[in-house]
This record gives C-alpha cells, structure tokens and sequence, in this order.
C-alpha cells in the first residue's frame, strides 16, 4: 500500500505541474510577448526536452538508478524549472529553460510509469487507469490553483511559483511515505509488459501501426486541447484569463472522472468500440466549441471533450497488447512512441498553425483528427475480428 500510495503522489505531482503549466501559458506568452508562433516554439522546446529524455532514460534506469530517485529528482527539477522560468525575459534563455522542465518532466513520467508498472506485477492488479486518473486530477487541480490565483490579481511568478513549491513538496513527501522503496525495471515496458524475444509478423506489424497511429492523434489532439484551450477561451471567445484557466480545469475534471469508470465501461462495450464512441464525442465537442457563442456551451463542450477522450489511449495500448500476442511488450512499446510523440510535438504543430492561419484553424484540425480516429476504427474492428477468428 505504501507503495502504491508512493506513486501515487508522483503521478499528483506530474498532474499538478502539467495541469498548472498549461493554464499559465496565456500569461507566458503575455508576459514575454510571444506571438503563437513563438509560444508554440517553447512548447517545441518542453516536448524535445521530454522526448530526448524519455528514449533515453529507461535503459539507464535499472544500470544505474532506481525509479524511486528518478521519479525524485525529475520532479524536483520540474518543479524548481517553474520557480525560474518566470524570471527570464530573453526568448532563447527561456526555450532552454523550458527544455530543462521538459527534460525533467521526461524523466518524471518514465520512472513513475516504470514503477507503476512494476506494482501492477507484484500486486496481480490492473492498476494503470487508476495511477492515470490521478494524474488527471492532478491537472484539474493544478488549473484550479493558476485559477484562483488568477482570480485573486497573481502575476506568472506567484502562479508558476506556487505550483512549483508544491511539485517539489509532494516529490519530497515521498521520502516519509516510502523510505526505502526502491522499484527497480529491466527497461522502460509500458503496462508492465514483459520484454518478447519474438517478432511481430507483417499482419501484426500493420494493425500496430494503425494502432499507432491512432494514439498519435488521439494524443495530438488531446495536447492540442491541454496546452490551447485557455488561449482559445480567450483569443477567440473573449473570455477572462481565470475563465481560461477553468475551462482547461473542466477539460481536466471530465478525464479525470472517464477515466475512474473507465475500466467499467470498457468491460461493457469493449476496446474498439469505445475508442471509436470517443472519438465521435470529442469531435463533436470540438465543433461545438467552434460554433459556440455562449461561455456555459462552450464549457459543457469541453466537459463532453474530456470524457470522450478519457479513455481512448489505454483502449489502444490494450489492444496493441492483444495484437502483439507474444510479443506484447514490444507492440506496446512501439503504440506507446508514436502515441507520446502526437502528444508533445502536437500542440507546439498547433501552434505555428494557428500563427500561419488562425487558433480556429488548429481546432478545425483537432476535430478532423478524432473524425480520422472514428473513421478508422471500422476497418480496424473488422481486421481484428478477421485475425481473432484466423487464431
């Protein structure tokens, strides 16, 4: 339990710290007068950041450290990059440091993956959408927090500032609720999947690429919603900057809650299905968002977004497993790359989008994206068939 308690908190912390992030970049971008473009070059920087360490650090973990000091100093240093980005006006200093936070934030979210994947071996549990819902609540709070600071006259030092002292404090925490836990991993092995000797034939090869590719939409365009929602609410519908801060809090809230019932609900219609029925939630969400000229529709927009897309990542990673067969761990590990790559080289896409043609732009192309995913999941729920009846 201490364990479990253990990763959870660093789940919290990386929540918090994204969900924070996000809500605060309409005031990074004011504050040093970046244009869309530019923001989106400093969104560019955190995913490269991210990204390089994210290959890099899973086959060091088990040579070198534990996940337990990873997930520790990754957040540490997220945390400690927040306190210090406020404070740099210089464009170029400031991509740097934004690289640093993504680079932390990389190392972060593979060590508390790694390790939660190892508690799902050792309890016999399935326990991912549960560590994952914390995460997204995670990010409902750490909106709700720039919000209310907003709200109450706070600059980005008091906002970034404040989610930053309590990255750090929970990273922290960890050290009295288990001292002397020490997971350890063979290699960064998403859901805890065990690493397979055996090839993946040219029928699997296809139906994990389009598995792959699914998660890379799905992901870029739920970056997409994470990282532009706030400036949307603003730049387009004129709403506040705290207004902009709960709309992403919204957004947050209703993945956090698919993602509880997720597992429920997957039991019921099954993998396939349910990311087909996200994807035509959120696309319609989407163009609700696109057509709306009321606050409150625009915000129970963004709810239907959420719960939609709650869940169709794990669907795709589970049936990726499935596909991959014997070979499980390393048709995960190829879904899981693609999918992390739409995720953070997509909003900062979005961006040099929106500075080239318009915000509404990016999000007519979020909306295609889901209507991509529905539409490919027909003849991906055949194939499956076909190759489950072929077994």
């Amino acid at each position: 339990m201490s364990s479990r308690l253990h990763c959870n908190f660093f789940f919290l912390a990386a929540g918090i710290g994204i969900g924070a992030w996000a809500s605060s970049l309409p005031l990074l971008a004011a504050g040093v007068g970046l244009n869309k473009g530019q923001l989106g070059t400093v969104l560019l920087c955190f995913a490269l950041g991210a990204i390089v360490l994210m290959i890099n650090v899973g086959r060091y973990i088990d040579r070198v450290v534990s996940n337990q000091v990873l997930s520790l100093c990754g957040s540490v240093i997220f945390g400690a990059a927040f306190l210090v980005i406020p404070f740099i006006e210089n464009p170029i200093a400031l991509g740097g440091c934004v690289f640093v936070a993504g680079a932390a934030f990389g190392t972060l979210d593979v060590a508390m993956n790694t390790e939660a994947s190892q508690i799902e071996l050792e309890t016999g549990r399935h326990l991912m959408s549960s560590f994952h819902a914390v995460f997204s609540i995670g990010n409902l709070a750490g909106a709700f927090l720039v919000g209310q600071l907003i709200g109450h006259g706070g600059g980005l030092q008091v906002c970034l500032g404040a989610a930053g002292l309590l990255v750090v404090a929970l990273a922290l925490s960890t050290r009295m609720i288990a001292p002397n836990a020490a997971h350890r991993s063979g290699g960064l092995r998403p859901e805890g999947m065990p690493a397979a000797n055996t090839s993946l034939d040219a029928a699997q090869r296809t139906l994990i690429l389009v598995l792959g590719g699914i998660a890379f939409l799905a992901l870029l365009a739920e970056g997409g919603m994470m990282d532009w929602t706030a400036i949307y609410m603003i730049d387009i519908l004129g709403a506040s900057e705290s207004h902009g801060a709960y709309a992403f809090a919204i957004f947050a809230g209703a993945m956090a809650g698919g993602r509880l019932v997720g597992d429920a609900v997957t039991r019921r219609v099954g993998h396939v299905p349910l990311i087909r029925i996200g994807g035509v939630l959120c696309a319609v969400s989407v163009a609700i968002l696109l057509f709306a000229n009321s606050a409150v529709l625009s915000l129970a927009a963004l709810a239907l977004c959420g719960l939609g897309v709650a869940n169709m990542v794990p669907a795709v990673f589970a049936s990726a497993g499935n596909v991959g067969g014997a070979a499980a761990g390393r048709a995960i590990s190829i879904v899981t790359t693609m999918g992390y790559s739409g995720l953070l080289l997509g909003p900062a896409l979005l961006g040099f989008l929106a500075q080239a043609t318009s915000l509404v732009v990016s999000f007519v192309l979020i909306m295609l994206a889901f209507l991509l995913i529905a539409a490919v999941t027909f003849q991906l729920g055949h194939r499956l068939k076909q190759r489950q009846a072929g077994l």
